[in-house]
């Protein structure tokens, strides 16, 4: 069977990430692409450009140990289309830790210590990030504050309960001191959401995930970054004499040492061995704003997760603007496989999109009270291709059988508490020459040959598309 060649289409549709004019976001270090560097990055996402980040300021912090110092390695970054075209600039701008809606399975399936280290990792990216951000000056609008989930449903608020008790008997999960249930009259009045009798909330944040991809690039080009834009590799060839390789763009060939596939939902296309391991899967989201004339918008608090079932749920922030960015409309969708699994096509909005609209359209007047008087409309709705991991888990690390050959990607629709650690993990990997078991990532990301051999695909069944069509045959 032939691997599906899978690449960014032409023309995406634009997502309120993209909506203030920045040429950066096409920017060419050198007119012409370089021939050879020492590591090659594919991709100009958060992966990518948090792998740039962490492998120059890794290598700093080595010279200023008093070891013998190093030349930087040279590093090239090429995106197929504008910088964070991809997932990155379509997600929700949700920097939010998951520490139970998944913890049922992670811990039959993992165990207790390893189902920790998921959440424990995450929490972890808050401070991480934000110390970032501080120490480089990136400005990305970043706003630290509460994750509110609300349940609307039996199912909903049963698993939220039921995985909260599970929690708390789990000795090596440090975020427990982090998270609060209300319930009842207290989880409706402070939720905001009164048809919800169960809330939860925990620490989060939220930010502009372009702006975030820019600071760190900025932070690699004054160290030595190139950067071509409009790039895209076709294939990736090894070189047997120095276990180098050389890699075939749309614009001429480059010899690299090792070589970062911050690809996502296209990694199959140049690892063919994860065709059916992470799989291109469509969604949603769009942009709300205030129409009333003379009135500020009802701020948030916390960002949100309205929750009706596992698979059927809605995710918000509240701009700082007074803007609502809310993906999900998942009903709207899933039932028509071929619009949304394993299909990379984000210059098209869904077949539905008028009715997605209304749907947002009203959204903040169903679930919040203090929004019941306010009209409102959606002037951005776009498309993006995340990459679902057969597991639900990240893949990081050297892919098996091809020395220097790294993986990040898988991030199944959660990357923005995930990631920037991850990409440290890798870039330890390349600096020091060591395997991924001596880094600091759960072991359940990391990529092994045991990993890849066992996973089997159940995203079909994990999306509620089987249960959904075999509804729709009774």
């Amino acid at each position: 069977m032939t691997t599906p060649q899978y690449f960014p289409v032409d023309d995406p549709t634009v997502p309120y990430w993209h909506s203030e004019e920045d040429e950066f976001r096409n920017i060419r270090s050198t007119p012409d692409l370089p021939q050879e560097t020492d590591i090659l990055i594919i991709g100009g996402g958060y992966a990518g450009a948090a792998t740039a980040y962490w492998t120059y300021k890794l290598s700093e912090e080595e010279e200023g140990e008093g070891k013998e110092g190093k030349t930087p390695p040279k590093i090239l970054l090429v995106e197929s289309r504008y910088i964070a075209s991809g997932a990155t600039g379509r997600n929700g701008g949700h920097l939010k830790p998951d520490y139970y809606r998944e913890y049922l399975k992670f811990e039959k399936d993992l165990g207790m210590e390893q189902a920790a280290s998921i959440g424990n990792f995450e929490y972890d990216h808050i401070a991480a990030l934000k110390k970032a951000f501080e120490d480089e000056k990136i400005d990305c609008d970043l706003v630290l504050t509460r994750a509110c989930n609300v349940h609307l449903t039996e199912n909903a608020v049963n698993g939220c309960l039921k995985a909260m008790d599970a929690l708390k008997k789990n000795p090596y999960s440090k975020v427990l001191n982090d998270i609060q249930v209300q319930t009842g009259k207290n989880a409706q009045i402070t939720s905001i959401c009164e048809n919800s009798p169960v809330s939860l909330t925990f620490t989060a944040g939220h930010l502009w995930p372009y702006k975030m991809v820019k600071g760190f690039l900025k932070f690699g080009i004054k160290r030595g970054l190139n950067i071509q834009t409009y790039t895209t590799v076709i294939d990736i060839k090894k070189l047997k004499e120095d276990n180098g390789f050389i890699v075939k763009t749309n614009r001429g060939d480059i010899k690299c040492k090792k070589v970062v596939l911050a690809t996502n939902a296209y990694t199959a296309t140049l690892a063919p061995e994860f065709e059916d391991k992470i799989v291109p899967v469509k969604g949603t989201c769009s942009h709300i704003k205030v129409t009333n004339k003379h009135k500020f918008a009802p701020y948030l608090s916390n960002t949100y997760g309205i929750c009706r079932d596992f698979s059927n749920h809605e995710y918000l922030i509240n701009r700082p603007d007074g803007g609502i960015i809310v993906g999900g409309a998942k009903p709207f969708y899933l039932k028509d496989k071929d619009e949304w699994y394993k299909n990379v096509d984000d210059s098209k909005v869904f077949p539905k999109h008028n009715e997605i609209k209304d749907f947002y359209k009203s959204f903040m007047q169903e679930n919040f009270y203090t929004w019941k008087d306010y009209e409102t409309e959606v002037d951005y709705l776009w498309t993006g291709i995340l990459g679902y991991s057969v597991d639900a888990l990240p893949w990081i690390g050297e892919i098996p059988n091809c020395k220097n050959k790294y993986l990040l990607g898988g991030f199944h629709g959660h990357g923005m508490p995930r990631i920037f650690l991850s990409a440290k993990a890798i870039a330890e990997m390349m600096l020091k020459n060591i395997p991924v078991t001596e880094t600091n990532i759960p072991k359940p990301f990391m990529l092994t040959s045991d990993r890849l051999d066992k996973a089997k695909n159940t995203i079909l069944r994990d999306t509620g598309y089987l249960a959904l069509t075999r509804e729709q045959k009774l």
